[in-house]
């Protein structure tokens, strides 16, 4: 699907944001991972976060779950469910062979979370 309106943008790079950044409708939410984007967004209609998601995935030892962390800010911040509902939804996607990625994941969203 097309979203032409988005109500949020998280941005994870710089040629995301410039590319998205316009497109956010007015009063909607941009997240960006300030590890790796070295400019402020230049709207004033639209709530900011800068989160060093990369830099805080690196400092914890877990390089890949830098999406994770703005994954736990955007839900704090959206009320787009709650924390519960989060865990619930990610006891279900975490393989019952491999729990310890529930106990993963769940450090770096929390990271976010409460960043």
């Amino acid at each position: 699907p097309i979203i032409t309106n988005p109500t949020v943008l998280i941005a994870m790079n710089k040629p995301s944001l410039d590319k998205f950044e316009d497109l956010v409708v007015s009063g909607g939410k941009i997240f960006v991972d300030s590890s790796l984007i070295d400019r402020k967004v230049k709207r004033d209609d639209v709530e900011v976060h800068y989160i060093p998601a990369t830099q805080m995935a690196l400092e914890n030892k877990t390089p890949k779950l830098a999406n994770m962390i703005i994954l736990g800010k955007l839900i704090k911040e959206t009320n787009i469910l709650s924390y519960d509902e989060m865990k619930e939804g990610l006891k279900k996607c975490v393989p019952a062979k491999k729990p310890e990625l529930f106990d993963v994941n769940l450090k770096v969203i929390d990271l976010g979370y409460n960043y």
